[in-house]
């Protein structure tokens, strides 16, 4: 008896099977509409059960853009188990139709099958070792067929050939294979993410998570046409990234109203230097909201804000490759390039670059950044595989300090918005940062998984700036003498690092009871020495080394490096720590989360030239607990909490230098309905305590740690995919950051600078469908957000201000081009800056960018 096993959506299918037809019924398998038919044959042909498994979609109904080519690349999450079975989840997964010999298969093991990859991909790694290989029928059929080497070695029958079988049905790709291609890629093109790993260190679906997590995937990326990395993060609720104008020198990026950090990869970049706006090697960005204690550290210790991890684009198995140029206004020119060339099955390479060149609105400004990303992978298509990977980067430009309240907010004079503070012959500023880092992961049994991740960074960045000097010290928003007078300083900074970091973790998959549980046991160390000065020249008499008006700018007084130049300050930060997470499932419905970790917090800062020596020498246990409950098949209600700790460098204790803290708690909704509207809705607060404060009876002015801080707020992130190619992403966040204590010198219920109290944005985008229309998509988009203070003072606030930008694009082939207006409707406004705690900078004007590549 042959034996059809045809897994479809609810439609009727005709099947023609050595000339007879056969009408098959359909009946219903399981949730979501998955239907199994059975077509029975009075003969049996040959020895061989052969199974058909075909697309598996949602709510009953067959979507075009759910036909998927080979290099499409998907999320597999497959355990190691019979390669029968394997294969029927893999076809589930990746929407294909598979045709296999069912019999010859059962007694094969596969090995397990996580991540992200294409269906070529997946399928090379199932079939490893198993005398099997695929070949594709069409675009989105496959078949499995004895290779021809296992044939001659085996005692097996050779493979039954079936006489021809029609499927009767509407598939994709009738209007033509060039139509076909292009919905293929459609699908690679969504922006909706079921996994992410960042949050837990394991694979784990975002629903079953309980903290708010975001991934950006790299086709919102494209499709918005993003020019540096800081505007993508705007697509986050409650994420305030640094204005790119800003040297990158610090890592100023704002979650929830505090600090956060950005990783690569896992690794902490500490002060974030070099060209850290690119966007070219970014594969995947995933943000991680509140503490994240448990499994990040490095650098000054966990993060407190939450964090923001990049993950790079790593080698395929496929050759392919991408080139191209962006031109825009103020002269902005942007070749960059990404090559991938397997050298055989097991080494992989691929390389990323880019080069920008920016002039900006603002007099004198014009930044040049590059960098390389080369990436080698070592892996055997079954259980291990090594990454070697490096970062050379570059970033240089007039440091831009921005402008006083005085002048721009307030004040009886207007400066203009356009004006560079300092002397023509200023130097540039610059910051690098190089680094080679390496993941081993390996399967080590069925339930048991290690990854090991080591690298080597060193970076350096020199600032020289003329800046000014007023009646508030260097924050510099109110004149030094009236109306519109300051003084200025020359001064410059300098700090080189280097550092060392080892992480690690086990992971063990096991099932007890009616619940399956995923364990992690995880270690990392980090060292990180860095080493400089800073010196400022303030005149002879300590009044400047000039003036300036700025109701009439006139920079006359030229810049000179203040100082010898000697480095005069040291910090060796080393973290380290070891936690413990366990997470469980219980009946499919209880999401449990919970995880234990015992940190160190170590900062020896000695500043030669004052003769101060601190250190910080901390070690604590932080745990991390959540839970989430499967309220239905769409809606989820989370609750969590965590805890951090993080070193304060760059202070002068007055006694024992000790590590500011923070708890993280939480709680909210996860939700996806149809497949078409998903989406986060969350509630959230985080204290701050020990937070370094001048100590106001100190001779010395001294700092304690006795500050504290708090931050509240609701946020939502909502995706709406209703059709094919139409999508929409929409976030909201109200914040309320203050300070709970007026021990920083400022009234307690004052709130946190530049934090904006309100912020949203819209985005919508259109890939056209119609045959006449293929290849072109278009793109709309609003940023709005209320005011926000410009310091800590409360004095001044800048106004609230909205921007919309627009995109469209048209793709055929290889080839490819893209135009994006940013700030459409030419608004002018201001942004608190952050320098010195103080000024303001203006809104970039309208900008036109065009783009064009080319594909192989």
């Amino acid at each position: 008896m042959l034996r059809n096993i045809i897994f479809r959506t609810g439609r009727i299918l005709k099947a023609r099977i050595n000339d007879f037809r056969y009408q098959l019924a359909v009946g219903v398998w399981h949730r979501p509409a998955v239907y199994l038919c059975y077509a029975l044959n009075g003969n049996r042909v040959g020895v061989d059960t052969w199974v058909l498994i075909g697309l598996v979609a949602a709510g009953g109904q067959l979507n075009s853009s759910q036909a998927v080519a080979a290099e499409v690349v998907r999320h597999f999450n497959i355990g190691g188990q019979s390669l029968n079975n394997a294969l029927i989840q893999f076809a589930a997964q990746a929407e294909l139709e598979l045709i296999f010999s069912a019999d010859l298969l059962r007694e094969l093991a596969s090995p397990e099958l996580r991540g992200d990859m294409s269906a070529e991909q997946a399928l090379t790694h199932l079939l490893h070792g198993s005398g099997f290989t695929y070949r594709f029928i069409d675009t989105d059929t496959v078949t499995l067929e004895r290779s021809p080497e296992a044939t001659e070695l085996s005692n097996l029958p050779p493979p039954v050939t079936l006489d021809a079988m029609t499927v009767v049905g509407l598939k994709t790709g009738e209007a033509g294979a060039e139509i076909a291609t292009e919905r293929m890629l459609d699908e690679a093109r969504t922006y909706a993410v079921s996994h992410i790993a960042s949050a837990t260190g394991t694979d784990t679906p975002i629903k079953q998570i309980p903290q708010s997590v975001h991934a950006l995937k790299r086709p919102l990326l494209d499709d918005q046409q993003t020019i540096n990395l800081s505007e993508s993060l705007l697509n986050v609720s409650g994420v305030v990234p640094r204005n790119v104008l800003y040297s990158p020198v610090i890592e100023g990026t704002l979650i929830r109203g505090f600090r956060s950090e950005q990783l690569i990869d896992g690794f902490t970049q500490y002060y974030n230097p070099g060209d850290r706006e690119s966007t070219i090697n970014i594969d995947r960005i995933e943000v991680l909201k509140g503490s994240n204690a448990l499994l990040y550290s490095g650098g000054s210790g966990s993060p407190v804000g939450g964090v923001v991890n990049l993950l790079s684009k790593l080698p395929q198995a496929k050759a392919f490759g991408e080139a191209g140029f962006r031109i825009g206004s103020h002269s902005f020119y942007q070749p960059f390039f990404d090559v991938n060339q397997p050298l055989n099955a097991n080494i992989l390479l691929r390389m990323t670059g880019e080069y920008t060149n920016a002039r900006h609105d603002i007099d004198i400004i014009e930044t040049q950044r590059f960098n390389l990303n080369p990436a080698l992978t070592l892996t055997d298509n079954e259980q291990t595989r090594l990454t070697i990977q490096a970062k050379l980067s570059r970033w240089q430009q007039p440091e831009y300090q921005g402008l006083p309240a005085t002048g721009s907010i307030a004040g009886d004079f207007a400066t203009r918005p356009d004006l560079f503070v300092g002397p023509d012959n200023l130097p540039d500023s610059h910051s690098d940062a190089d680094a080679l880092w390496a993941t081993l992961d390996r399967q080590l049994t069925g339930s048991w998984r290690v990854n090991l991740k080591a690298r080597y960074a060193q970076a350096k960045f020199d600032e020289k700036i003329q800046t000014l000097f007023g009646s508030d010290g260097l924050i510099a928003d109110r004149p030094l003498l009236p109306a519109s007078n300051w003084a200025l300083v020359n001064a410059e900074l300098f700090q080189q690092q280097h550092e060392r970091s080892v992480l690690g973790n086990l992971q063990g998959k096991f099932k007890l009871g009616p619940s399956e549980n995923n364990l992690l046991l995880g270690a990392d160390y980090s060292r990180l020495q860095d080493a400089g000065f800073i010196e400022g020249n303030f005149g002879a008499l300590g009044l400047g080394v000039g003036t300036v008006d700025l109701r009439a700018p006139l920079f006359a007084t030229p810049y000179d490096v203040p100082g010898p130049g000697q480095e005069n300050q040291f910090i060796e930060n080393i973290t380290y720590g070891a936690y413990l997470q366990w997470q469980s499932t219980l009946y499919r419905r209880l999401h449990w989360l919970s995880g234990l970790r015992l940190g160190k917090v170590g900062i020896d800062f000695n500043n030669a030239q004052t003769g101060i020596h601190a250190k910080t020498d901390t070690l604590k246990w932080l745990p991390r607990l959540g839970g989430v409950i499967d309220l239905n098949d769409e809606v989820s209600w989370f609750v969590s909490y965590s805890e951090g700790m993080r070193g304060q460098p760059f202070v002068n204790f007055v006694d024992t230098p000790a590590p500011e803290l923070s708890n993280h708690l939480e709680t909210g909704l996860k939700f996806k309905v149809s497949n078409q509207f998903s989406g986060q809705l969350a509630l959230y607060q985080i204290e701050r305590s020990q937070v370094a404060v001048t100590d106001s009876s100190d001779f010395l002015r001294r700092s304690v740690a006795a500050g504290r801080q708090r931050s509240r707020g609701v946020e939502m992130d909502l995706l709406w995919q209703p059709v094919e190619g139409f999508s929409v992403l929409a976030n909201y966040a109200h914040t309320d950051a203050r300070f709970m204590d007026d021990k920083a010198g400022v009234a307690a219920g004052n709130r946190l600078a530049q934090v904006p109290e309100d912020a949203g944005r819209l985005w919508a985008h259109y890939r056209f469908q119609q045959d006449a229309l293929q290849g072109f998509s278009v793109g709309f988009g609003v940023y709005a957000r209320a005011g926000a203070y410009l310091s800590n003072n409360n004095r001044f606030k800048t106004a609230g201000y909205h921007s919309f930008d627009a995109a469209l694009a048209y793709e055929t082939g290889r080839f490819k081009w893209a135009a994006t207006v940013k700030n459409l409707s030419d608004e002018d406004y201001f942004q608190p800056y952050g320098y010195f705690e103080g000024r303001v900078a203006p809104a970039a004007g309208r900008a036109g960018f065009l783009s064009f590549s080319i594909k192989y």
